[in-house]
């Protein structure tokens, strides 16, 4: 079965250094066949871009977002800060709606 998952982010962020952070710390790597996407964790993803009023991370071929990708975002508030509206959903289903303040909570409870 094939899904939709997306992720987006109601703020603005610096994407060179979000994506660098995805490099250095999670090994990502441009995918060898789709120009503008990423692969990570042996996961395949589109690269962020900006759609108007947010930030958009699409999961590639009906592969769902790499982990590495949250935890890059929940990892680095000197990124992307508390404040931050973000939006994760897969197919219709909603994952998470809310700060990424209140994710990083919910990651700290865990």
């Amino acid at each position: 079965m094939s899904i939709r998952e997306n992720i987006e982010i109601y703020h603005s962020i610096d994407l060179d250094r979000f994506l660098e952070v995805l490099k250095s710390e999670h090994g990502s790597a441009e995918h060898p066949s789709q120009s503008g996407a990423l692969i990570v964790d042996k996961l395949s993803f589109y690269s962020p871009r900006r759609l108007g009023d947010h930030i958009s991370i699409l999961g590639f071929n009906g592969i769902p977002i790499p982990d590495s990708v949250v935890e890059a975002l929940v990892q680095h508030p000197e990124l992307i800060p508390d404040n931050a509206f973000i939006r994760w959903t897969q197919e219709q289903e909603l994952i998470f709606e809310g700060t990424l303040g209140e994710l990083r909570q919910h990651q700290n409870d865990l």
